[in-house]
């Protein structure tokens, strides 16, 4: 077999994962406040979080174009159940740059589990933010709600800079803070360990991180 028909094969089965991955994470249907406690949502959560991720690599790499999981971060009161729960699949419009398109229709992770910034920095994340209309299947303007981001370059690898950029969830509760605008508090004490991670690694691999002693600070 010649090495471009070989490609060609190899392609056609990255599409098929692909989709199925997307399908997978898509169709998902949390209830809110349904059973199994915060350590079982959790867990739930992140294991929706790796297909995306996976998601978002095969995107880069089928479109040969720049891909980002994003997730909403928002602090008002407009959509307060999106804020650090919901995430979606966007790819660089082949024909104009920086404009983005939806892949996908976006997924909340389960209610009480929540996607923390702040630790995710600490763990050499760079903090990254866009704005966008989102999920519109056309071309995305650069406005609209705040959305922080991971992104994949065309090839697969991350962008990031950092050899691994971390992604933390945590259990947390969404309440006024000290000036009465919704902020998501992960301060409970009884909540404090309810915490998991994933790795992106530089290669675009990524690593499910389940000890919460493995989570600096």
């Amino acid at each position: 077999m010649s090495s471009i028909s070989k490609r060609a094969a190899f392609t056609l089965i990255e599409l098929l994962v692909v989709i199925s991955i997307i399908l997978i994470a898509t169709s998902i249907l949390f209830v809110g406040g349904g059973g199994g406690g915060d350590g079982v949502k959790l867990s739930s959560a992140q294991r929706v979080v790796s297909s995306m991720a996976q998601g978002v690599r095969g995107q880069a790499l089928l479109k040969a174009q720049r891909a980002r999981l994003i997730i909403y971060s928002e602090s008002n009161t407009e959509e307060p159940d999106k804020m650090l729960r919901f995430f979606g699949i966007i790819y660089e419009d082949p024909d104009i740059e920086n404009q983005w398109l939806a892949a996908t229709q976006g997924t909340s992770l389960p209610e009480g589990i929540y996607f923390d910034p702040d630790l995710s920095e600490d763990n050499n994340w760079q903090g990254l933010t866009m704005n966008l209309e989102y999920p519109r299947q056309s071309s995305q303007p650069e406005n609209g709600p705040q959305y922080y981001y991971y992104e994949f370059n065309p090839n697969g690898t991350m962008a990031s800079g950092f050899e691994n950029s971390w992604m933390v969830l945590r259990a947390g509760t969404l309440k006024p803070d000290g000036s009465g605008e919704l902020a998501v508090s992960f301060d409970e004490e009884a909540k404090a360990n309810l915490k998991s991670a994933l790795i992106f690694r530089r290669v675009g691999s990524t690593t499910l991180v389940t000890d919460p002693d493995e989570i600096n600070p």
